[in-house]
């Protein structure tokens, strides 16, 4: 299939995700792939690019924040789902919090979106858009260059920028948690991979209601061959089995509590870590989402 990546290889010059979990996967698997990158793409004119790689789906990931992704061409992407020529579609990132006010109103842009939240998809029929799939977040595992378990030197960590929230609620648990933020990709992959526990919180900050998502941590910390220990958003039983592959927690009390007792049990940590990897290998990793998810594009 001939695919035209619409989406920002990097995001703030920091994080490759755009290149390393959609791009090279799809070439992997054989696609013939052209990046359209919405931060500096190397042909600006977007009709242009179309018209000469004449693609078969354009795949999007937009913003909508001109800051961030100053090229998103969403009036050549209208123009091209009107006229009937190719099929577009949309990754939409964050329906948890930008449904209302972004989401729902620029589907229409598109022939098929996705929401990165089960829950949402009755929202969107509830609008009359009808071709909307659930497209859930994943990782490359050719990126990972995992340590054994007994090799591991962090206990537990936590990847991510320290907001007020966050901090406060490091504080609150009085855990030895290590935390990086502001590193590569592949600094962020090899911080997890040394790490017995990574810890993912849930809440976004973005948001004013501060309701919790589902977030890329969930499947980057399993496929390091680390413990997922996360805080709980609804629906992520459908993705690993708690208590089984991942360890949950709802409250600051519960994540110290638990955490305390995950700290002096190495076995079961390495045991839960391993399930939660294999779980990863079957379902979560980058080719096997993509293939699922290109199979239901081309259904519509």
């Amino acid at each position: 299939m001939k695919i035209l990546l619409t989406l920002n290889k990097t995001y703030r010059d920091q994080i490759d995700g755009g290149y390393w979990y959609v791009y090279l996967p799809l070439k992997q698997m054989g696609h013939k792939v052209y990046f359209y990158d919405t931060v500096n793409p190397v042909e600006k004119d977007f009709s242009k690019v179309i018209d000469n790689f004449k693609p078969d789906l354009i795949y999007c990931c937009f913003t909508g924040n001109r800051h961030i992704t100053p090229y998103e061409p969403w009036e050549e992407i209208k123009k091209e789902t009107e006229s009937g020529r190719t099929k577009t579609f949309n990754w939409y990132c964050d329906d948890s919090w930008r449904f209302d006010e972004f989401s729902s109103v620029t589907c229409k842009y598109f022939n098929v979106c996705s929401t990165p939240d089960p829950t949402y998809i009755k929202r969107y029929r509830e609008i009359g858009y009808n071709n909307i799939i659930a497209g859930i977040w994943h990782s490359n595992i050719s990126l990972y260059n995992n340590i054994p378990f007994k090799d591991k030197d962090i206990d537990i960590s936590f990847v991510g920028g320290i907001t007020p929230s966050r901090e406060t609620f490091f504080e609150s648990c009085q855990l030895p948690v290590q935390t990086t933020s502001g590193v590569s990709q592949g600094e962020m992959l090899k911080f997890y991979s040394q790490s017995k526990i990574g810890l993912n919180l849930s809440t976004n900050d973005n948001d004013p209601l501060k309701r919790t998502q589902i977030k890329q941590r969930i499947f980057e910390i399993p496929a390091a061959q680390t413990l997922l220990f996360t805080q709980y958003h609804e629906g992520i039983e459908e993705y690993f089995k708690i208590d089984k592959e991942i360890v949950i927690f709802k409250t600051v009390e519960e994540c110290r509590e638990k955490a305390k007792f995950l700290l002096k049990n190495d076995n079961l940590v390495e045991r839960l870590a391993l399930a939660g990897y294999n779980r990863f290998l079957l379902e979560h990793e980058s080719r096997i989402r993509l293939k699922h998810l290109l199979n239901k594009i081309n259904n519509f």
